[in-house]
């Protein structure tokens, strides 16, 4: 029996990892990459859910946060996840979502959910490349007075020292945390067509 790990890469690998050394994908950066990981594909998947949950909930429950979330959408479905969960091992953490912007009415939050000023949180992400989505959501978090304890991305793809940056943006000696590295993914994509 595969571990949850091991059931997720195989999830990412054939489901979310793009490669078209021809046309080329552009990145959110504006730079032109040869491979894609379009991570939703995954983690919006019924079937990832409770491996996602799973895999991040053992990484983030040792560092004793009262929620998880980031920036709304990659990190949105990892929040839910870790959150049912946590709840499922009588451990409950909560999520939130950050907006992209303040909501224009009501009380012009950047964050949604449950999380209040004061509370221990890790922000979340789906794939890192320079890291802008992840700062972007830790300085909204600390805006709204938030404890940011450390960074959680599923997919780091290892180049434009993304991690380095958000390890930057953190300070100190906060964790910056990775599921899986693009190298990996791309050796279990070779084994995997080896063995076919």
């Amino acid at each position: 029996m595969l571990s949850a790990m091991e059931q997720l890469l195989g999830l990412l690998v054939n489901r979310s990892y793009r490669w078209d050394p021809v046309n080329k994908f552009k990145l959110t950066s504006g730079k032109l990459s040869d491979y894609y990981f379009e991570c939703k594909l995954t983690t919006f998947y019924a079937t990832a859910l409770p491996l996602v949950g799973e895999v991040l909930y053992e990484m983030v429950k040792e560092h004793a946060v009262a929620a998880v979330g980031g920036l709304t959408q990659g990190a949105d479905p990892l929040a839910l996840a870790i959150s049912y969960c946590s709840a499922m091992q009588g451990d409950p953490i909560q999520a939130f979502s950050v907006r992209k912007e303040p909501k224009q009415h009501g009380a012009r939050r950047w964050i949604e959910g449950c999380v209040n000023p004061g509370d221990a949180v890790f922000v979340l992400d789906d794939v890192v490349t320079t890291g802008g989505s992840t700062i972007q959501a830790i300085r909204a978090c600390r805006k709204e007075e938030l404890d940011v304890r450390g960074a959680l991305v599923l997919v780091d793809r290892e180049e434009d020292n993304g991690l380095m940056n958000i390890q930057t943006e953190l300070g100190g000696d906060l964790p910056v945390l990775s599921v899986f590295k693009r190298t990996e993914i791309e050796a279990y994509r070779r084994d995997s067509y080896r063995t076919v």
